[in-house]
């Protein structure tokens, strides 16, 4: 049996703590072998939860001083490159949260690293790697909708009250934009890993609160087109006194609809509920109705979205073989949200291939 791949963790804030199952329930898989953050009471306080010994303030001594095979990014946006980068010199693979990068320039440089170094760079972008987006991606790609004609998503939230006053998240400097580089990119990411990636986008971003500074938006308008021909709208709100759901995406197709419900009392944001679909195939002689999709059984070691990505992570690095969620593949996620930010500021329409 090969021995685990031994991570190294850099930034240990809320999303480090959804990485953290993998570690502690697959430990012949991957195993977390040093914590790195720049706060020493985070980093010794993660590393005590983890039971790390090793614990680092400096990504750069992490590199040279751990025992380590691959790091696993969970710092602000606008650190992953340069992360990213000294981690591929070093010799380490890569997962990095979502997104990749602040700006396309940083996506190719980390691109570039990891392929000069030889090493694996993917992205953290689970909801990819849930059981339903799993189901979801087969039903579609065995034609039960048939041709796929359009989509549309929404995220609404009341971000800015949920997070303590100069939080990253509101700071486009940091976090690359608001919304759409925080929240909408699932849905952008996962739309694109079910249908096929988007040619042509316009949008209208506001920032309309004053807890967003440097250009982050919390209220945005968008629509894509896909290379297929099909047509998306997204819809995203951080300025939200209240409402009735969080996050849902429906696929609209000639044969079917798909629509995935908000999670129920007590669900997080960032989780979908039960997806359902009614198509012609299901037709059982009572009429169209939406019905949960069926699971693929014992596909995915987890239901953990978070826990079968970091998973896949390790398969990847020790077969040498590219992500579902590579670097590559997730530079036309960043180009969809670039192309939306340069409607917005131009108010014209913006073909990706332009970017």
């Amino acid at each position: 049996m090969p021995k685990p791949l031994k991570v190294g963790l850099i930034g240990t804030g809320r999303i480090a703590h959804a990485h953290l199952p993998a570690y502690q329930q697959f430990p012949d898989r991957v195993r977390l072998a040093a914590v790195c953050d720049v706060r020493t009471d985070a980093a010794q306080q993660y590393a005590t939860l983890a039971k790390v010994d090793a614990v680092y303030t400096d990504y750069e001594t992490m590199l040279r001083q751990a025992d380590i095979d691959a790091v696993d990014i969970c710092s602000s946006h606008d650190q992953h490159p340069a992360q990213a980068i000294a981690a591929a010199r070093a010799g380490k693979h890569v997962l990095t949260e979502k997104a990749m990068a602040n700006t396309l320039a940083g996506c190719r440089d980390m691109i570039d690293a990891t392929d000069r170094a030889g090493v694996v760079l993917m992205v953290s972008q689970n909801f990819r790697y849930s059981p339903d987006a799993l189901a979801v991606k087969h039903l579609i790609d065995d034609g039960e909708l048939g041709a796929i004609l359009a989509t549309r998503c929404h995220a609404i939230m009341g971000v800015t009250r949920a997070n303590p006053r100069g939080h990253w998240m509101n700071d486009g400097d940091l976090a690359g934009g608001g919304i759409l580089m925080t929240n909408s990119i699932h849905h952008i990411d996962l739309l694109r890993y079910y249908i096929g990636n988007v040619k042509r986008v316009r949008g209208v971003c506001r920032t309309i609160q004053p807890e967003m500074i440097n250009g982050a938006e919390d209220l945005v308008s968008a629509t894509l087109e896909f290379d297929n021909g099909a047509i998306g709208d997204v819809f995203g709100n951080w300025t939200t006194f209240r409402t009735p759901e969080v996050m849902s995406y429906m696929v609209f197709g000639e044969n079917g609809t798909l629509h995935s419900t908000p999670p129920g009392p007590g669900g997080m944001a960032g989780q979908f509920g039960t997806t359902l679909v009614s198509s012609k195939a299901r037709d059982d002689g009572r009429g169209y109705q939406f019905r949960p999709v069926d699971p693929i059984e014992n596909a995915l070691p987890s239901t953990d979205g978070f826990v079968n990505e970091i998973l896949h992570f390790e398969e990847c690095c020790r077969r040498g073989e590219e992500s579902i969620s590579s670097g590559k593949d997730n530079l036309e996620t960043i180009k969809t949200i670039m192309g939306i930010y340069e409607s917005s500021r131009t108010g014209s329409a913006i073909d990706l291939a332009s970017l």
